[in-house]
Parts: structure tokens; sequence; C-alpha cells
């Protein structure tokens, strides 16, 4: 009986576990992870002591064993994975899902002092230190999941902000909406440069915030140290790069999640996003991989989230600047206040009027209304096709 060992009990570990269980009936397979499973991108509602576990029953009911440990080193030549405990688990194939871990940019001088918001243990000291004031580094989705999770303890988030909120995923006046609407709610803006972290303070372009609490929401840096000294193939010097099945430089190794880079449904090209969602998808391409099919689901460029209430964000695709800067001569058409939200931009190919993104700031939920944008975007579909009936053509 053939071997399969899934390195990561996160989303994509056991996504890949439960595929496997199904698809692969004659392999023997184990899972490692270095901590019992949960909802990672539920962190903030972890923080005022909701359960976001996940349970691995029905993962183990279909023949899967689940080993708690972490991996020490991986020998290619022998195809064995080598565990801190000292035991040694032979493979026939591998899957890493090894994720990611809060970036801590080198440009700021002491940032190792600023906690980040990745694991259990970061929301249980968020509640337990109870701090008035908490200084958040960043512009991501996370910097807003810590300032949600700040005000829902008391306390006063302040994120500084070198560019724009979630410019990745919003057109510029999108960011700018966002923006006013969380002020609203008591969340504070230093728009500036951070230099340094202090033991109760970030200094920024100057200006001093001072905070009883400090957190790095920067972005994520993939967890390659496994795949780098086995001599795995790296994208962009800091991913681990893979086909579109996930496959790695090792045919026998797959890459799944935050620790590879995906595609893009736009461009078809290498791209990096490191949501669950995706990470679901790619392990199931990696176990049909292994199952011997060349089929490939196509990894969507979707999110959806929301904040403090009903402040819900969306996109599909990309936003006008992603686009240009991959080679698209593009248009925009507002579609604020139609059935895609009180502000939305839709994005096209001027030439060709092929969809190609859509992004959202609203106060109800359009998701069925975004999750068919998307899907248009991956048919190529025109924006002619798509364009609300209120809205000029």
């Amino acid at each position: 009986m053939p071997d399969l060992v899934i390195v990561g009990a996160g989303l994509g570990g056991l996504a890949a576990a439960w595929d496997a269980a199904r698809f692969l009936p004659d392999y023997k397979i184990k899972v490692i992870g270095d901590e019992r499973p949960y909802v990672r991108h539920k962190l903030r509602v972890a923080v005022v002591g909701k359960d976001i576990s996940i349970s691995t029953k029905h993962i183990e009911n279909l023949g899967v064993e689940f080993v708690w440990d972490k991996v020490a080193k991986i020998k290619r030549e022998q195809r064995e994975v080598v565990l801190e405990s000292g035991q040694t688990l032979n493979y026939d194939c591998l899957i890493l899902a090894t994720g990611s871990q809060p970036s801590r940019p080198k440009s700021i001088e002491g940032i190792e002092k600023a906690m980040g918001f990745r694991r259990l243990e970061d929301a249980r000291r968020l509640r337990e230190e109870k701090p008035g004031r908490v200084a958040i580094i960043g512009a991501s989705f996370v910097a807003l999941h810590v300032a949600d999770s700040a005000l829902a303890v008391g306390a006063e988030p302040v994120l500084i902000v070198r560019s724009r909120l979630v410019r990745k995923s919003l057109e510029p006046e999108l960011s700018q909406k966002l923006e006013e609407r969380l002020k609203e709610l008591g969340v504070k803006f230093v728009h500036a440069k951070p230099k340094s972290v202090k033991d109760n303070a970030v200094e920024a372009d100057g200006e001093t915030v001072e905070a009883d609490l400090v957190v790095t929401a920067t972005g994520v840096d993939p967890d390659i140290r496994l795949a780098k000294e086995a001599g795995l193939e790296l994208i962009w010097d800091w991913a681990v790069k893979v086909d579109e099945q996930g496959r790695t430089s090792d045919p026998r190794i797959f890459a799944i999640g935050d620790v590879a880079n995906c595609y893009c449904p736009v461009t078809g090209k290498p791209d990096y996003f490191g949501i669950g969602t995706v990470a679901t998808l790619m392990a199931y391409n990696a176990v049909k991989a292994i199952q011997g099919s060349k089929a490939v689901v196509k990894t969507p460029a979707y999110i959806k989230d929301a904040f403090m209430g009903r402040n819900f964000v969306f996109r599909a695709g990309l936003v006008s600047p992603q686009a240009e800067k991959a080679g698209f001569n593009v248009e925009r058409i507002d579609v604020s206040g139609t059935e895609y939200g009180d502000h939305a931009y839709l994005v096209y190919e001027k030439e060709t009027r092929r969809l190609i993104g859509f992004s959202s700031v609203s106060s109800r939920d359009i998701g069925s209304k975004a999750i068919e944008l998307e899907k248009a975007i991956r048919l190529k579909r025109k924006v002619d096709d798509i364009l609300p009936p209120d809205v000029g053509r």
C-alpha cells in the first residue's frame, strides 16, 4: 500500500486529507500537524472567546491518521520525512501544506517586538492583556481583522497605513470609502511609513503612535523552510514553485496553499493568493494529480469579508492598478448603488471589453452577485453581458 504524507493541518492540509481519503483508496494517508486545526480567518471571533476549532473525526473515520508533531527535515532520496520526535515516515507522495507566518519587514527597526495575528495564542493575548490602545502596522485584511478584534475587547485601534487599505482588492476610491466608514466606528488612521517599533510605540515618519500593544499585519511569509532545505525550486525566491496541479520540481512532492504560488484566472500566470478557498482547490488538484488525472480546477481570485458589523468588502479578478501592471489597457464602470453594492466598480479590457475585475464596499451582502461576476471573469465574458440594466452602456 503506497504512503501519502501531508505536512500541515490547516484548511489546505485537511482538504487534501479529505480528498485523498475519497479519491486514493489504495493509499495509507497520514497528516502531520503542529497544532490542532481551527479556522484561521475567524481568529477575531476567538478573541471574544468563541470556539473556532475544527474536528478531524470525519476525516479520521475515513482511515486517515493524524500525527501531532513537527517535521524536522525531508529526505528526498530516501523518500522520508523526519519528525522532531525522531520518528521517520516513508512516503510515495508528499503534500506540503505548511502555510505561512506574519511578515516582519526588515526595514522596520525593532519589528520583532510586534505581535503577529496568526495563531490562537495571538487571539488569547489580545483578549487577556486588555490593551487600551492597539497600534496596527499594515493595511491588509488581517490588519482590519485586528482592528475589529481590538474594538471587540474595548480597545482603540490605530492603523498605520503606508499606502491605502487592501490596495490589491479595492479600487483607490473604494479604499477611501472603506476608511471613511471605519473611522465612523472608532478606527483611527495614521498615514505614514513605519520606521521603528518601541516597547509601547511605533515611530512613523516622525510621528509617535503610542500603544499598549503593537501588532504587525503587513502580509505573510510562506513557510518554505522544509522545501528550501530539501532543494525544491522556488518562485520569486519566497514561495514554492508549482505547476497548475501543485506539482513541485520533485514530481513526488506537491505544495498547496500559502506556501506555494497559484495561478491567476485572468492572466493565467503564476500568482499568490493566500486564502483558504484557494488552498482547498489546490488540495483537490494535487490529489487528482496523484490519482493520475490531468484535469485542473482553476483557482479563483475572489474575496468576501465583513468588518465591524455590516461593512462588506468584495473582490473578484483584478483591480485596475493590478490589471495595468499585468499589461492590460483597462477602463472602469462605476456601478455604485446597483445590485453590486453601495460603492462598486467593474474593470474591463478596453479593446475586447472582456470583464477582468470587480470590487465593492457595501453595507449589504451581495455575495451571490459577486460570485456571478467571479464566474464571468473566469469564463472571459464581456462586460456588456453583465451590466445592470440601470447602468449606461
